[in-house]
């Protein structure tokens, strides 16, 4: 999710777009990322923390001067403080500010199943606007290819597919990716030698 979320960021960047990005939750990793990607601070939403008008505000003045703003969700989708609530949810917060959703799914292993994965996501929350999906981890072009053939007639679009990619991740540690400021400064020692 974060990998595809600062593609997302930097694919838009370098078409010359002023991109804003957002953090679904209390999350200090992924933000430092983000502005790695988008040359912009990254602002944390939170829906458990703060309330609606709040979320809103920090939206609002932020987005306020971008082209476009992408706020990365955490954990899962419906993912907030238990498992009976949406608040501190990606999906709380795209309902609040009444925003569609991308949702990008690990395909890895699936075929048929994927759609009805997708089909589940679009239908638990009517109030949800599930407008996309974009599939990870395929194994080759045509897994891609089977994958949207298995959500034609879905109203949830199919952006694509991303291939898996040996060596084409996030450095993590025990307590998840490494910091901006610590890849940054591995990128550079690497860079002398």
């Amino acid at each position: 999710k974060t990998s595809v979320s600062l593609g997302l960021m930097k694919a838009l960047a370098r078409k010359g777009l002023i991109v804003q990005s957002f953090k679904s939750g209390p999350d200090f990793i992924d933000p430092g990322l983000h502005r790695m990607a988008t040359g912009l601070p990254s602002h944390n939403l939170d829906g458990w923390m703060l309330s609606a008008d709040e979320v809103r505000r920090i939206f609002r003045r932020n987005h306020e001067g971008c082209d476009i703003s992408v706020i990365e969700g955490a954990m899962g989708l419906f993912d907030g403080i238990g498992a009976v609530s949406e608040e501190g949810s990606a999906a709380q917060l795209a309902k609040i500010l009444g925003l569609p959703v991308l949702l990008v799914v690990n395909a890895r292993g699936m075929a048929r199943s994927a759609a009805a994965l997708v089909k589940g996501y679009s239908e638990f929350d009517p109030d949800l606007t599930l407008s996309a999906v974009l599939f990870n981890m395929t194994g080759s072009a045509t897994h891609g290819q089977i994958l949207a053939q298995a959500l034609q007639g879905s109203t949830v679009r199919v952006l694509g597919s991303l291939p898996r990619r040996p060596g084409l991740e996030l450095p993590s540690r025990h307590l998840g990716l490494v910091t901006a400021e610590d890849y940054a400064r591995d990128v550079r020692d690497a860079e002398r030698f």
